[in-house]
């Protein structure tokens, strides 16, 4: 009686957790033909965030050609999205990204094979602070809808396939937030049900269906000794795990801040030493480690070690800072902007992650450079709209192919907007808002 009661219970088991399975089977199955109805494409490679699907600027993509420049740039589509530093996200065939014109920002979304305008989403632009009329962070896609940061601090979240507002907040004015001083520049991340921002002292989280805060931190005091600075600061949130949570590392006028991204609550502080001016570079973080460029060249650049939840200094020199362009790593080594328009001048470096050694620098004559990469391929905008593709390799630089990308004839050739990679193209935007899609498929 009893081996036949202990069978039943093993069947019961077994169907219930059969079910269970089907059940989230289906679910998956929905989510993904929900996403192919709408995008088009279900592509693991989309691009539908700033830096990339893990925030570092490393594309998985393979089947483009390094070589595909050679000869002049192979040119798909040109349009103008109007001024601003927004960068272009992609999922599946559709592209968003944002600029101002005529006093009024735009949300775009583009059809990404042709350029064609599918959407816009308008709002007026106030024009105050230390800046003038342009967008800085990138919007985000997940799912059914698309978040977007105003220079301002308006954040929005739209329907994806129409542009139809689904929800708006005023941070400065609903969540007692500090207006950085060239306005916000951070673009949005997404952790499960919250949107991290760069934002006050040690950022804060919003609730991503209905934009209600879910965690804050202090407010940067009124009076900094820098006119040039309001406390907050421009890099993007970083996500890594440490412990089985979820921490963001997230900069400001105090210093590098992880923060547990549930409740806000800081595992540990790096503190400038000392402060000096805005951050704008994305931090690196790998294998327990945090690589952090700093603005100026005289406090260069830090490799921190975190794998016990206190930050330790493993190496820090001058070999690596910058003002506007955030770097890759690969296999072992660090490739960035050393300079940028603030100096006037910027050359590419590789350094040694371990020792932070220069292994070799590039002058390429230029005023800054922007990149990213995929496949081992270094892929490198400069300043003047110069698009080069180069190994990643430490023993010196090589490139593969190069080409001028053409914007319109007296148009500002300001290119500080990093290139993107996907799904066989390559996209580049300057502050005039020329977006340029460039062939580079096999």
């Amino acid at each position: 009686m009893k081996t036949r009661m202990f069978v039943s219970t093993l069947i019961l088991v077994f169907a219930v957790l059969i079910t269970v399975g089907s059940c989230a089977t289906r679910k998956k199955a929905n989510v993904a033909q929900q996403d192919e109805a709408l995008y088009g494409i279900a592509d693991d490679l989309d691009w539908s965030r700033w830096r990339g699907p893990n925030g570092d600027g490393i594309s998985m993509e393979t089947g483009w050609d390094p070589e595909a420049l050679e000869g002049g740039p192979k040119i798909v589509w040109k349009t103008n999205v109007g001024l601003g530093y927004s960068n272009a996200v992609i999922k599946g065939k559709y592209l968003y990204t944002m600029g101002n014109e005529d006093g009024e920002d735009n949300i775009y979304c583009l059809n990404g094979e042709t350029g064609k305008e599918v959407w816009r989403y308008s709002y007026p632009h106030q024009h105050f602070g230390g800046y003038g009329g342009a967008t800085q962070s990138t919007p985000i896609v997940e799912g059914m809808y698309v978040y977007a940061l105003s220079i301002e601090g308006i954040l929005l979240c739209l329907e994806a396939k129409n542009g139809k507002l689904r929800w708006k907040k005023d941070l400065i004015s609903e969540y007692d937030v500090v207006k950085p001083y060239f306005g916000f520049g951070g673009s949005p991340v997404i952790e499960g049900d919250l949107i991290i921002l760069t934002a006050n002292t040690s950022g804060i989280a919003l609730n991503k269906k209905t934009g209600e805060m879910v965690w804050g931190s202090d407010k940067p005091p009124e009076k900094l000794y820098l006119d040039s600075s309001t406390g907050p600061h421009y890099a993007t949130p970083v996500m890594y795990d440490y412990e089985g949570k979820r921490y963001a590392v997230i900069t400001s006028y105090v210093g590098v801040h992880s923060v547990d991204v549930e409740t806000g609550k800081v595992l540990w502080l790096y503190k400038w030493e000392p402060y000096r001016n805005t951050h704008v570079s994305d931090p690196l973080i790998f294998n327990g480690k945090v690589f952090i460029e700093q603005f100026k060249k005289m406090h260069g650049s830090v490799l921190l070690d975190i794998k016990r939840g206190e930050p330790k200094v493993l190496w820090k020199n001058q070999s690596l800072s910058s003002d506007v362009s955030s770097p890759v790593l690969i296999n072992g080594y660090i490739y960035g902007c050393a300079g940028g328009p603030y100096y006037s001048h910027g050359l590419l470096r590789c350094l040694d992650v371990k020792t932070g050694e220069v292994m070799w620098e590039e002058d390429l004559e230029t005023v800054t450079i922007t990149l990213m990469a995929a496949d081992g391929k270094l892929i490198i905008l400069e300043d003047d709209g110069t698009l080069r593709i180069a190994d990643a390799t430490p023993s010196s630089y090589k490139e593969i192919s190069s080409g001028n990308v053409p914007v319109g004839e007296g148009q500002s050739r300001k290119f500080w907007t990093p290139p993107v990679l996907c799904n066989g193209k390559i996209y580049c935007r300057n502050y005039t808002g020329d977006l340029v899609c460039i062939d580079v498929s096999k």
